[in-house]
């Protein structure tokens, strides 16, 4: 895509500067080029800008005297290039003194120099010129360029009058910006339009606009003269400069805002949208408390904390949505399977009419710095007939998918977990086992400095730390050769490298008083700075950890899967150790306790139980992410199934669910 693309011009725009304050100042002339649309997708540094390098790793004061230099002229200039100008690869070789090989010099470049500075030009000229020097050939080639390229009209600046609630929080968080690939934006675009009747004109708009890649998409999907509006909003100022900049001249608005107010907007008979990917526990308190306020009351229906930025985009925008309206949502698939996605499942079911979910393959990431695996929504905003189907499909691209099912809008709307393709009905079928019928399902212990917490045994002897402070932990399960950990006859793992717990009940005057080198310990971890962090700052005392008692079957939170395990795994723990939240911890009902503990052969069983879900039925519940990470939460894994259950078993269940019910 970049070495065919043709670029007419490049319009320059304005000086800039990187790291000023610094000694290693970068000095730029920030360029645009309607031809350069690939150049829009950076997914590693989506906020850097086009530009042309002036001066690289400059003293903060030349860099100074040298953007003084630049703003004297008038910029937004456009400079036209000879026909067939394409982009072109230039490896940039490593600076060796011993081999310094430079790029030749043009004749061209060498008459323009001369004309400037009456000398002629060389490598050695270049390194012998004054900071003087330098500012004065600036000087003289700003009025170069300014004679000798057109005036270019200075795209309108965005409105900055109005506060910006989620301004703050967008600044004081590491949002990570997921810019949408100019080749996925025109796949969506182009399926959507499809949803639009051929004499409908299109009143356009993205409540997460960032660089306008949908924008850009539509045009090339759609005549321009059936675009009658186009809005464009964003919260983070520097994308909403960026897609002014853009295309503030074709026709699109663009404003700098938060979504939480788009119904004071015109409504929109087209939504494209990538929201940001920011997890509830960045958002500021009392701001997610007055969008889970507003959201639920839109929608009547509660939005649970723990949702994401992106379901609440999703939720908002309806009221933007002009009735029959379409939209496109690229998001999270997570919202499909986890707890917290519950409310915009029923959103799609009920209140809009759903045409199309569309999830990617955990081997074919679209954004190469996210850690998510995306879907895309099509939907109309129109209540759904009850014999409504939607279209389901997987893999490949928006235009060829690798899987695909059409399933009827009943089914969607009365699932727990959406996955592609969905299961048979079968398997929620009634009287089956699952693990949250013999477990109590728990993470493992969340400490918030594992670096000073968790010690290798051998190492906390030689810091002379007490053995009553300390507690036998089980490793990471990529550490453990078995999935069978045997007591090593005093609580520990027998396992090569044992690990303990720091873990203390004791207040500070006591351990000062009677165990100073355990005191000298702590000291040293509160020099560093852990009593900033959350989980720490609010245990009392700080040290003492979470309350978890060794259990005898875990389960991995995530993993992969490797030499063909499977990606989750069961571990049997015959120790007293504990874990950290790597793992999920499965504590026996009483029933099963009271069995499992006088009978070996039997807690073997159901060991092999739990293994068996691993290799069959855990992929019912389990959600995917980007990389091919595979991940499951405690509520998931006790909907996990048994495929096969022994009759003494099943009897012990049925007593525990009488017992339950008798005590309900």
């Amino acid at each position: 895509m970049y070495s065919h693309v043709r670029v007419r011009h490049v319009d320059l725009l304005e000086p800039g500067t990187f790291n000023l304050q610094s000694e290693r100042a970068t000095v730029f002339i920030r360029c645009a080029s309607d031809d350069l649309v690939p150049l829009e997708h950076k997914p590693d540094y989506p906020t850097s800008e086009f530009h042309i390098t002036i001066c690289d790793e400059a003293s903060g004061k030349f860099g100074s005297q040298l953007l003084s230099v630049l703003k004297e002229f008038r910029w937004c200039t456009r400079l036209t290039l000879p026909k067939r100008s394409r982009l072109e690869t230039i490896e940039i070789r490593p600076r060796d003194p011993k081999n310094s090989r430079r790029p030749q010099l043009s004749p061209r470049i060498r008459r323009l120099f001369l004309d400037l500075s009456g000398e002629k030009l060389s490598w050695r000229v270049i390194d012998s010129l004054s900071d003087e020097r330098r500012l004065q050939l600036a000087r003289r080639i700003c009025g170069h360029l300014q004679a000798s390229t057109s005036s270019y009209p200075r795209p309108r600046e965005c409105d900055r009058s109005t506060p910006h609630s989620l301004e703050t929080i967008w600044d004081a968080t590491e949002t990570v910006v997921h810019l949408t690939p100019p080749e996925l934006a025109r796949e969506i675009a182009e399926f959507a339009a499809t949803m639009i009747a051929p004499h409908v004109m299109i009143d356009f708009g993205d409540p997460a606009v960032g660089t306008g890649a949908f924008y850009s998409a539509l045009l090339q999907v759609m005549p321009r003269n059936r675009i009658a509006s186009a809005i464009g909003i964003d919260v983070n100022r520097s994308q909403v400069s960026a897609a002014n900049q853009r295309w503030g001249h074709r026709g699109m608005e663009t404003r700098g805002g938060d979504y939480l107010h788009m119904e004071r907007l015109p409504q929109r008979n087209l939504i494209l949208a990538n929201p940001p990917y920011l997890r509830h526990q960045s958002i500021e308190r009392a701001y997610k408390a007055r969008l889970r306020e507003r959201a639920s009351i839109i929608h009547r229906d509660p939005v649970d904390a723990r949702a994401g930025l992106y379901v609440y985009f999703v939720l908002l925008a309806h009221p933007w949505m002009a009735p029959d309206a379409v939209a496109a949502w690229l998001i999270p698939s997570a919202f499909m399977e986890a707890d917290y996605g519950a409310v915009l499942r029923r959103y799609l079911t009920q209140e809009v009419e759903l045409v199309r979910v569309h999830q990617f393959r955990p081997d074919d990431p679209k954004f190469e710095n996210a850690k998510v695996l995306p879907a895309v929504l099509f939907l109309r905003n129109r209540v759904p007939a009850k014999d409504h189907f939607i279209e389901l499909t997987a893999g490949g691209t928006v235009r060829h998918p690798q899987q695909s099912q059409r399933v009827v809008l009943s089914r969607l709307h009365e699932s727990r977990r959406w996955s592609i393709p969905m299961p048979d009905d079968a398997s929620e079928r009634p009287g089956e086992i699952h693990v949250g019928d013999l477990f109590e399902v728990h993470r493992g212990v969340a400490t918030g400095a594992n670096e000073y917490f968790v010690l290798e045994r051998s190492q906390a002897r030689k810091l002379g730390l007490p053995e009553f402070a300390l507690r036998p932990l089980l490793p990471k399960a990529r550490q453990l050769n078995s999935d069978l950990v045997a007591d090593s006859g005093d609580g520990y793992p027998d396992i090569p490298v044992q690990l303990c717990l720091v873990d203390c009940d004791l207040d500070e005057a006591t351990i000062r008083t009677k165990y100073p080198r355990l005191a000298s310990y702590l000291e040293m971890i509160k020099s560093k700075g852990v009593l900033n962090r959350t989980l720490v700052r609010e245990r009392h005392p700080w040290y003492r950890q979470e309350r978890r008692q060794p259990a005898p079957y875990l389960c991995t939170y995530m993993g992969r899967g490797s030499n063909g395990g499977p990606p989750l795994r069961f571990i049997w723990n015959e120790s007293q150790a504990i874990a950290t939240n790597t793992y999920l911890l499965l504590y026996p009902k009483p029933e099963l306790e009271n069995r499992i503990r006088s009978d070996r052969s039997k807690a073997r069983t159901v060991f092999e139980l739990l293994k068996q879900a691993s290799r069959e039925t855990i992929n019912e519940i389990w959600r995917i992410h980007a990389g091919g990470m595979y991940k499951i939460e405690p509520g998931e894994l006790r909907r996990v199934r048994l495929s096969t259950v022994p009759l003494w078993l099943a009897e012990l269940v049925g007593r525990e669910r009488e017992l339950t019910g008798v005590l309900t």
